[in-house]
């Protein structure tokens, strides 16, 4: 039938718009540092809030854990971004390696962080969703604990890291004490030190201090004044933690979602549970 023919050129556009809304398309930002960051944009339902996801500790977010997150979202329908901290590096798309030398801090973080809703407020007057993976939530919730924005719905904060240190928190204290007198005397030689995963973390005095400084009691106390909604959600079988990290977020008072047997990736076997939990825990 005529009635059901397209022009070939009308059907080339439209596969190449569908293409284009699949695959998302990455967007680049000038951040505070004068550096370029990138992101991937994937535009969905207009109707739908859009979702900012952030990466975990040197990663980007081509990441596994965060490149699976923002395509099950948007496969939802979901509006996603998903930008790369530059950490210090133009372009950046590959992660950093515990011993380079890293000159950042979670300052530098937060304020990157500001820039990429600034550029989602100007495109989206819906809602905003903030969602983290690893470390990248404990930096979501250090920015909502210090900016309010009514057009922030929630904090959704994957396998949240607690931040602990081997040697327990005397070594916290005494590490703090150090980089404060190596600031203080404005000696900024790198100096490392085993944090997060890295054994050896190779940092400025203060860029290491920013970090340090988000201890496990400060996560909790943070999470517990902040009265946006917030929801964690944990592998049940995730070695990067304390055994009682999971009791300990408890009292917060915010909602908890364990996935059991899932580790700190929440990936694998575990991928589709994240996925629903996910799905879930997006809808306002």
């Amino acid at each position: 039938m005529r009635g059901n023919n397209m022009p070939r050129w009308l059907a080339i556009l439209l596969a190449l718009a569908v293409a284009q809304l699949a695959f998302g398309k990455e967007v680049t930002l000038e951040m505070p540092n004068r550096l370029i960051a990138r992101a991937d944009y994937q535009i969905g339902a207009a109707d739908k809030p859009v979702v900012l996801i952030l990466h975990g500790f040197l990663q980007t977010h081509d990441f596994h854990t965060a490149h699976n997150m923002a395509d099950g979202l948007h496969d939802l329908g979901y509006n996603v971004l998903a930008p790369t901290l530059t950490l210090g590096v133009p372009y950046r798309n590959q992660s950093l390696a515990c011993e380079a030398i890293h000159g950042h801090s979670l300052e530098d973080d937060e304020a990157e962080i500001g820039v990429w809703l600034d550029w989602l407020e100007a495109r989206h007057q819906g809602p905003i969703i903030l969602l983290g993976h690893s470390t990248g939530s404990v930096e979501l919730l250090a920015y909502l604990s210090q900016h309010r924005d009514p057009r922030i719905k929630k904090l959704i904060g994957a396998s949240i890291i607690e931040g602990a240190l081997t040697g327990g928190e005397q070594v916290r204290s005494e590490m703090i004490a150090d980089l404060k007198q190596r600031i203080g005397a404005k000696n900024n030689t790198p100096v490392s030190h085993q944090f997060s995963y890295c054994n050896r973390y190779t940092s400025t005095p203060k860029g290491l201090l920013s970090y340090l400084r988000w201890s496990p009691k400060r996560i909790i106390v943070t999470a517990q004044a902040i009265a946006t909604p917030i929801t964690f959600i944990m592998g049940g079988a995730d070695q990067r933690l304390a055994t009682d990290w999971i009791a300990q977020l408890r009292k917060t008072g915010k909602k908890i979602r364990v996935i059991e047997g899932a580790g700190h990736f929440l990936d694998g076997q575990y991928e589709f549970d994240l996925l629903d939990v996910l799905g879930e825990e997006v809808r306002l």
